[in-house]
């Protein structure tokens, strides 16, 4: 099969997906209120738009999340539209596409030992941030109690002085401190249980999905996904906390995005599920395999 063959089937195939997933998009998709205001899509349309970024790279990714954002938005109007949403999403495809290109033929096994050895990295980083933090009196609260001329760095463990010297010359010290408080203990702590969900998850798909049909290829997909996710609900916060939402500026960025981030691991591993099984599926054809990228 020649390139231009390859490629002309690869649009083909790319525009099927792209279809099914703005049919599901308008008949099958809803919105969650996030603060009085649609801050989450729910939906299974993106199964369908994830797959060319794994199948055919992330030009193609790009190329077909974009233009499932950009028809979506007018066969399904939820709010006005934004050219930097579409941007986004169109990144994300990429990202995708391109972490999937660079996981996908690295060592399994080494890659869920990477991922238990950081975790526990983590988590121990965060028990010990969480145990000096509290032997030096440091909290939400900390400026509320304690004034500014009687602060003595010099006598704290060093990540309190590092986040107390951060913090005390700014505009909100408290709320910036509360801040670097949840990345610095609850932040590694719940990233470290997020590594353990991911081989706990790794494990169970590859169980559902058998290592001849792509079950080994669970941990890069859920990398792959739930990072370029991430990436992507991140950006989308900012740009609807900044463009969309003003009364969201009220709220601290954290308070608005861990629910977002939630709902996007949530959805992103019940995708990884599915794609994992069509995948298989697709990789038993010989003419998909050829187009592969």
């Amino acid at each position: 099969m020649d390139k231009s063959s390859i490629r002309l089937r690869r649009i083909v195939i790319s525009a099927v997906f792209l279809s099914i997933s703005l049919v599901l998009k308008t008949a099958f998709s809803f919105q969650i209120p996030l603060f009085g205001q649609n801050g989450m899509s729910i939906g299974i349309s993106g199964i369908f738009s994830i797959l060319p970024s794994i199948l055919f790279g992330p030009v193609y990714g790009a190329v077909t999340s974009g233009l499932s954002d950009l028809l979506g938005h007018f066969l399904k109007p939820m709010g006005p539209f934004i050219p930097l949403m579409t941007l986004i999403a169109a990144a994300g495809g990429w990202i995708r596409g391109c972490l999937w290109k660079i996981l996908r033929n690295r060592d399994v096994r080494r890659m869920r030992i990477a991922v238990a050895v950081l975790s526990v990295l983590l988590l121990l980083f965060g028990i010990c941030n969480m145990a000096f933090l509290s032997a030096d009196g440091i909290d939400k609260s900390f400026y509320d109690r304690v004034r500014m001329d009687d602060i003595h760095t010099e006598r704290m463990h060093l990540v309190s002085r590092l986040l107390v010297a951060r913090t005390m010359n700014m505009k909100d010290p408290s709320g910036n401190l509360a801040t670097y408080l949840f990345f610095t203990t609850s932040g590694l702590i719940g990233s470290a249980a997020f590594g353990i969900l991911l081989l706990l998850l790794d494990l169970l798909i590859s169980r559902k999905v058998r290592s001849n049909q792509g079950g080994g290829q669970t941990m890069p997909l859920l990398l792959a996904m739930i990072g370029s996710g991430l990436i992507v609900t991140t950006l989308n916060t900012m740009v609807m906390r900044e463009m969309v939402y003003t009364s969201w500026k009220m709220l601290p960025f954290v308070v608005l995005w861990i629910p977002r981030v939630i709902e996007e691991i949530l959805a992103n591993i019940i995708k990884t599920y599915f794609v994992a099984v069509l995948l298989s599926a697709l990789n038993r054809q010989r003419g998909i395999k050829e187009m592969v990228s």
